[in-house]
């Protein structure tokens, strides 16, 4: 199997190497067995002669395009032989094609150096470049030479604890000469503690070896040699005194507590293949091959927390399986002594687990008999522990199944973390989803990687319970086209990756030369925001309006001003085998991760796919299975119906918790909205002060950041009873504490509202609720950005109750040309968690128009439906 494309083809075939040097160089290897070789005659006889030709001539703009389909051969081969790449192969080889492209598109030769163009992008770097050939030739010409490392234990931890780690290497064939460096590298996903060798204490690394006489010094590393690198110090150490030679050792504690510390404090997650990558630079020249890492696994702890899954729409009396996790206080699966639980059916007695069980305890043959929205809880009998399943809905022929699933997701093939297997295995048992597609990128997947998510789409679907679909992530900056994910009806064998389609243009190309566009689905996304200036309107039906990232409601809107015809979706973009299931942490991704909702009439391949393509799909937030089912004059979302000036749109929603307001969107502009929970002032009321922040960029621009929000909230004219923080989505970076007859608080937003309830008693009109807010800031826009980022001024807001306006009060901040606000919404005691209301547009009718609605819970998870249009051109 080969994923080079004509178009890489296209660039072996200009080869200008001589004839000569090629014969000289496959005289050299005629004594090599090609059964002992991992790569053909003809493949050895060319990489023979780039490493003579590179050995004599660094890379250059004029031997660049022939080197570098050359290249991306031998390092796939050296992979599906099992070879570990060097750290930024695949991303040095893309950055190669796309300025071979570029080149050839502003018709000029390549540049290679390490200087900046006039327009201030960098341009292609030779010197990276070469140091992956001399990676390539030392490890294909010396297979020996590199060592082996071998952890001290072969246990597990338990997630969020404190631990230490012993990892010796034992030197192979290249020796460790004095100015050899060690450099303890880090993923970019460790939420937790930092190691550090500055002194004894908590994350502490010291370094040990078998010979007495070699003396090792902590250096400074101001970043490290990951390929993909944060900013900021590494462990790191120097030989200066003596030698290792071939089967010596040198050994790293890592969380060393013999100096007073802790220990280790590891990640948050669960996963089964945590790899910590040790750098060794040989000489001292500055080059860290990349070597096997041994990897350990880590667990969830002990139950704090209990979820279930159901189906969303079963019939009348069908029999269905009815999941229930128990889970540790980071949304791991738990481990260790599983409770019992009293199962209820719509608050009653319905079932009992005993304790003991599985932590995934899956109850089989529930039938529910009579139509109507049920919901099951899960409690242990002190009511510790608890939980809540979806809804479901108890139809009688129902039009079609809701089935949920992931589309955005990675493993660590690139920046994440975990094996292929873990992600597909969590996604099917643990997220409980119906179908799920790894979206993993491109730009630093080779062929093995490529080939191990094939084999796992084979692998673990279940027909009737769980559907896999084969994609990746196509991974270019911004200005390129931005990200994309790419999925296949079946697990073809070929993808159309960056390396070969180096811009918007050429995916769209490639794609249809090679596949029928209806087997084919391309989904942009907003945190390395897609072209809504372009679509393909046969592959990219629907957009990523929501993940992990943000909420970015803009985008979709983005993309139908523009007259694409998209439905909404959303994902996790999880990067920690979780998908569909989603955590936040406390580096990074500011909420939980969303779902895809497909509406199809039955759990295949094909119903799912063609219900994606067909745009009759709806995104949630937080892992909610909310139920949204939308109709306009009879017809279902995602279609454009014939033209009508009469506009009755019908919606219901079955909510995972109260639904505080439903919206009807025109346009791109709200027209309708209703608040189920609003209530009159009292003398003791529930009152929920939100923060927003806007995340539309405005130009093209990736999204706004993250907005900080912190201070106190102080209740005056009232008795301030209480409060309670309806989701706190994310404790590594949200607090709500009682200081008297304030709060104080900290949290963050993008694109999406965080709330607290207050519990008030002898409210009146002079009721006031001050917030006195701390200067705010914002953080991780995706770069490379336009905007960079902004503070907002201190300010104290006053949020009187004679200003209600029917229960309302809304107040934007100055942050122009964003849009934050502040709100205060009285809430009323009866707190429906279904919602059915009719709307009659009766504004000016034009063709074109699209309608969708949105939800927001009091929770904070919102859902947004696929658009409606009426009348206008279908997109072609």
């Amino acid at each position: 199997m080969r994923s080079a494309s004509r178009f890489r083809d296209s660039y072996v075939q200009t080869l200008g190497l001589a004839m000569a040097l090629a014969l000289v160089v496959q005289s050299a290897w005629a004594q090599r067995s090609q059964a002992d070789d991992y790569m053909s005659a003809e493949a050895r006889a060319n990489v023979e002669a780039l490493k003579a030709d590179a050995a004599r001539i660094p890379t250059n703009g004029s031997n660049l395009a022939e080197r570098t389909p050359l290249l991306w051969r031998w390092i796939n081969d050296y992979a599906l032989a099992g070879g570990p790449l060097p750290d930024r192969a695949t991303g040095i080889l893309q950055s190669a094609f796309r300025e071979l492209v570029e080149a050839r598109r502003e018709g000029r030769q390549p540049q290679v150096s390490l200087a900046q163009r006039p327009d201030g992008r960098a341009v292609f770097a030779d010197a990276k470049f070469d140091q992956v050939i001399g990676e390539m030739r030392l490890k294909d010409e010396r297979p020996d030479a590199l060592g082996q490392f071998a952890l001290g234990s072969s246990g597990s931890f338990t997630a969020d604890s404190w631990i230490t780690v012993e990892l010796t290497y034992t030197v192979g064939g290249l020796a460790l000469k004095p100015g050899a460096r060690v450099v303890v590298g880090r993923n970019s996903q460790w939420d937790r503690g930092d190691l550090q060798n500055d002194a004894p204490g908590d994350g502490y690394v010291t370094i040990s070896s078998s010979r007495p006489d070699v003396r090792f010094a902590r250096v400074e590393i101001p970043r490290g040699p990951e390929r993909y690198s944060a900013v900021g110090a590494r462990p790191a150490f120097q030989l200066e005194h003596g030698e290792l030679s071939e089967g010596e050792t040198f050994t790293l504690v890592l969380g060393d507590r013999a100096g007073g510390g802790r220990g280790w404090h590891i990640h948050t997650y669960e996963n089964d293949r945590t790899v910590v990558p040790v750098y060794v630079d040989h000489s001292g020249d500055g080059r860290y091959p990349a070597h096997d890492w041994p990897s350990f696994r880590v667990v969830g702890g002990e139950a704090a927390r209990a979820v279930a899954f159901a189906p969303s729409v079963v019939e009348p009396g069908e029999a269905f399986e009815l999941a229930v996790r128990s889970e540790d206080g980071n949304f791991n699966r738990a481990t260790g002594s599983i409770p019992a639980y009293i199962v209820t059916l719509n608050d009653r007695p319905f079932r009992a687990i005993p304790a003991g069980g599985p932590a995934l305890n899956v109850l089989e043959d529930v039938r529910l008999n009579d139509e109507g929205v049920y919901r099951f809880g899960i409690r242990t009998a002190d009511g510790r522990i608890y939980g809540t399943s979806n809804p479901v809905w108890v139809r009688r022929n129902p039009p079609h199944r809701v089935f949920w699933g992931e589309t955005h997701s990675h493993a660590g093939l690139a920046e994440g973390q975990g094996s292929v297997d873990a992600a597909f295995r969590y996604a099917r048992d643990d997220a409980w989803l119906d179908f799920y597609g790894m979206s993993d990128h491109d730009t630093a997947m080779d062929d093995l990687e490529w080939e191990r998510v094939r084999e796992a789409v084979s692998a673990y679907g279940e027909p009737g319970r769980f559907v896999p679909f084969l994609g990746y992530e196509w991974t270019v900056q911004r200005r390129f086209g931005g990200h994309h994910n790419v999925f296949y009806r079946r697990p073809f064998e070929d993808r159309i990756d960056a390396q070969q389609a180096p811009n918007l243009t050429a995916l769209y190309q490639g794609l249809r030369e090679r596949y029928d566009t209806n087997d084919v689905l391309i989904i942009p996304h907003a945190h390395q925001p897609g072209d809504w200036r372009n679509s393909d309107a046969d592959m990219e039906t629907v957009v990523e309006i929501m993940s992990m990232h943000g909420t970015f409601e803009w985008f979709g809107n983005y993309y139908l001003r523009n007259g694409h015809q998209v439905g909404f979706l959303a994902a996790s973009d999880d990067h920690r085998t979780h998908p569909g299931y989603t955590g936040t942490r406390a580096r990074g991704m500011s909420q939980f991760g969303g779902l895809a909702a497909a509406m199809a009439s039955e759990k295949t391949g094909d119903a799912i796919f063609d219900a994606l393509k067909r745009r009759r799909v709806y995104a949630t937030t937080t892992a909610d299975r909310i139920i949204v089912d939308l109709e306009l004059n009879g017809e279902p979302m995602g279609r454009r119906i014939a033209y009508s000036k009469d506009r009755r749109l019908r919606a219901r929603v079955m909510g995972t918790a109260p639904i505080s307001e439903v919206a009807v969107v025109r346009n791109g502009d709200e027209v309708y909205r209703m608040r189920p929970v609003k209530a009159s002032l009292g003398g003791r009321v529930t009152a929920q002060v939100s923060f927003e922040s806007s995340t539309e960029p405005f130009i093209r621009d990736s999204p706004r950041g993250v907005r900080r929000w912190s201070g106190t909230i102080e209740v005056q004219g009232a008795e301030f009873k209480g409060f309670r923080a309806p989701r706190i989505e994310n404790r590594h970076l949200e607090s709500w504490e009682r200081d008297g007859d304030r709060i104080l608080f900290r949290t963050v937003t993008r694109g999406r509202a965080d709330s607290v309830l207050l519990d008030l008693e002898g409210a009146s009109p002079s009721t006031e609720i001050v917030l006195d807010l701390d200067e705010g800031s914002e953080f991780g826009k995706a770069p490379i950005h336009v905007r960079g980022y902004r503070t907002f001024p201190a300010q104290t807001v006053g949020l009187r109750f004679s200003d209600l306006r029917d229960g309302l009060i809304e107040r934007k901040l100055p942050a122009e040309p964003d849009s934050d606000r502040v709100a205060l919404q009285l809430i009323a005691d009866d707190r429906p968690l279904d919602c059915d209301f009719e709307f009659v547009d009766h504004g000016d009718a034009r063709h074109g128009d699209y309608y969708y609605v949105r939800v927001k819970q009091l929770d904070g998870a919102m859902a947004w439906s696929s658009p409606i249009w009426v009348g206008g051109e279908e997109s072609r």
